[in-house]
């Protein structure tokens, strides 16, 4: 399969993905139905569903994108985007708005979870560059031991914040700790839409400099590549793609690691393809998991987190078999 199929391929699942989803959940639709405005099914599916469908493509391609540029920074496969203390942050002061919101006036509202986490993501972010930042280089051996740092004490701090939390609060943190799709809504997506079509404005102007950057750092300097203005850019889209996405939906692990990897696998390390391919792919994945999610338990949903995860892993798995077959 040629990588431009491939390309093709995951647009085609996307939408695909998000038909199918459009048809999933406790309520049963009746296409006809939509045409009148005012029914209930119409309601449901312009107002429910489609922003729903729009925010799982968005987050889930925006993830695995950002999945692909963080193993492109570290020239790594095996690296997801939680290296780098985004997920850890978020998850640190959504769980400070969770726990102490009734406490503090300015966490009462419904958006301070989203706006709070989102701001710690960027904030661990920022604090993990300026660290591993000496003589005006970043190593990226530093980022990575200054994300395990900070990763380690947000953890630790969430660990006590939960320990506070009362029963109702500990679950609302593992709630959100799974994911959840279910605070979609078109001013959630007109509020947050800029970050989501990042990807597409910045896969062209990347793809070149990261097929450079694979071969080393010194030999991307040597070709004309600034690495430092390279690896800095790279790391504040990491942190604002990241941050926008897991502040709405929670914790959403598998995506970011293994979607990269997954087009990998298929298409190599070319990433004029592999950032439009994982963001397609990434997308659909994460639509058609949260389709899924809903019927299960239907009219209870599971977290999507499990479902990604239950849904990809295997794949997963039979592509590395298989890759250890044909080498």
């Amino acid at each position: 399969m040629t990588k431009r199929n491939f390309v093709f391929l995951s647009i085609l699942f996307a939408i695909l993905s998000a038909l199918l989803s459009s048809s999933l959940g406790a309520m049963h639709i009746q296409w006809e139905e939509l045409l009148t405005l005012e029914s209930i099914e119409s309601k449901v599916f312009f107002e429910i569903r489609i922003p729903r469908i729009l925010l799982g493509i968005f987050v889930g391609g925006s993830l695995a994108w950002s999945g692909a540029l963080a193993q492109g920074l570290f020239r790594n496969p095996i690296v997801d985007p939680g290296l780098i203390g985004i997920t850890a942050g978020c998850s640190l002061f959504a769980s400070v708005a969770i726990v102490l919101g009734n406490s503090i006036p300015f966490l009462h509202s419904i958006w301070s979870v989203v706006i709070f986490s989102f701001v710690g993501g960027i904030l661990s972010c920022l604090i993990i560059f300026f660290i591993s930042k000496a003589k005006g280089r970043t190593e990226i051996e530093s980022i990575l031991l200054s994300g395990i740092a900070v990763n380690a004490i947000c953890f630790s701090a969430i660990g006590i914040l939960s320990y506070m939390a009362s029963e109702a609060q500990l679950r609302n943190l593992s709630l959100w700790n799974m994911g959840s799709l279910g605070g979609s809504s078109w001013n959630v997506i007109q509020s947050f839409s800029i970050f989501y079509i990042l990807p597409l404005i910045f896969s062209p102007l990347l793809s070149r400099q990261l097929n450079v950057l694979i071969l080393g750092e010194k030999e991307a300097s040597h070709l004309g590549i600034s690495t430092e203005v390279l690896k800095t850019i790279l790391i504040i889209l990491i942190g604002i793609s990241v941050g926008s996405c897991i502040s709405i939906v929670g914790n959403m692990g598998f995506v970011g690691l293994a979607v990269p990897h997954i087009v990998r696998l298929v298409i190599g390390q070319d990433y004029r393809y592999l950032l439009y391919a994982c963001y397609f792919l990434g997308g659909g994945l994460l639509c058609i998991a949260d389709g899924i999610c809903r019927i299960i338990i239907a009219p209870s949903e599971i977290p999507v987190g499990i479902v990604t995860a239950l849904l990809g892993s295997p794949f997963f798995l039979s592509l590395i078999r298989k890759r250890k077959q044909i080498v």
